[in-house]
């Protein structure tokens, strides 16, 4: 009877041995450590599919600047995807609940499905303005108040121009700007079609969106200066500088939004910088 239960339970030790063995093994296969956190060849490789262009040197830096920013959410009690493993786990959790909330014709905020890569950036990007809330608690009023002391440069309101912008063959706008001009001449010259245009405050927008490539030139355009000559196809066109106002400078009640989050965002990259600094890192 005896030699009966000691062969089943001979046997269940010789199971829990090489299970323990399994498991010591599987836990010393990693490539990198990161504060003691190990990643797997597994999670390596997905981080070379997350960031396909980057070298091994440039790819270590990025795990490292990735990692650090889940760990220090961890730590700050945020929700977080700390690892490869989890962040399997969790994709299917979401894709699955997705697909019960559009079977309801209910509203799926995000993608409807995620793959990995998607999954993970959006994860991470959450977990990053998470922290950036916490850091931005940092960031006092008197911090703001000296910033814009400093920087005052920054915030004045763009130069407010009356312009000409004016079209023609480009042999005649060369010669135009070597002539003296005057708003007569180029509203009575035959050779050319001219358009009275403005830029400022309220313009800037439609510059950006329609004519970005020709708002640097304009920009520092002084009253009687031609700009250079624009060519598309047989298109060719200048800018004839009338007037010119110089911007004003908005006041701190106006721009202390745009303050705040410069210094938030200056403050969370100093953080980050910190924290991969400080980091322990092995690599294998």
């Amino acid at each position: 009877m005896k030699e009966k239960l000691k062969k089943p339970v001979f046997i269940l030790l010789v199971g829990l041995i090489l299970l323990m063995a399994g498991l010591i093994w599987r836990n010393s296969q990693w490539v990198m450590k990161v504060n003691d956190q190990k990643i797997s060849e597994t999670e390596y490789t997905f981080y070379q599919k997350l960031y396909p262009r980057l070298d091994e040197k440039a790819l270590a830096k990025q795990i490292v600047e990735d990692k650090v920013q889940l760990q220090q959410a961890k730590k700050q009690k945020i929700e977080t995807i700390p690892d490869y493993k989890t962040l399997q786990k969790k994709l299917k959790t979401v894709n699955q609940e997705n697909e019960r909330k559009i079977k309801k014709k209910q509203v799926v905020y995000g993608l409807r499905t995620y793959d990995e890569v998607s999954f993970y950036r959006y994860s991470l990007s959450n977990t990053i303005n998470e922290l950036k809330k916490i850091g931005a608690k940092d960031i006092t009023p008197k911090m703001m108040r000296s910033y814009y002391d400093k920087h005052q440069s920054e915030f004045k309101e763009i130069d407010a121009k009356e312009l000409y912008r004016v079209s023609g063959k480009k042999s005649t706008l060369e010669q135009l700007r070597k002539e003296d001009t005057t708003q007569e001449k180029l509203i009575t010259h035959s050779g050319i079609t001219s358009e009275q245009v403005t830029l400022n405050e309220t313009t800037l927008r439609d510059w950006i969106k329609y004519r970005e490539d020709d708002l640097s030139a304009v920009n520092d355009l002084s009253i009687g200066e031609w700009s250079v000559v624009f060519d598309i196809a047989d298109k060719s066109w200048s800018y004839y500088c009338l007037s010119n106002k110089a911007g004003e400078l908005q006041s701190f009640e106006v721009v202390k939004e745009k303050i705040a989050l410069r210094l938030e965002k200056e403050h969370y990259q100093a953080n980050v910088k910190k924290w991969v600094k400080q980091a322990e890192v092995e690599v294998k």
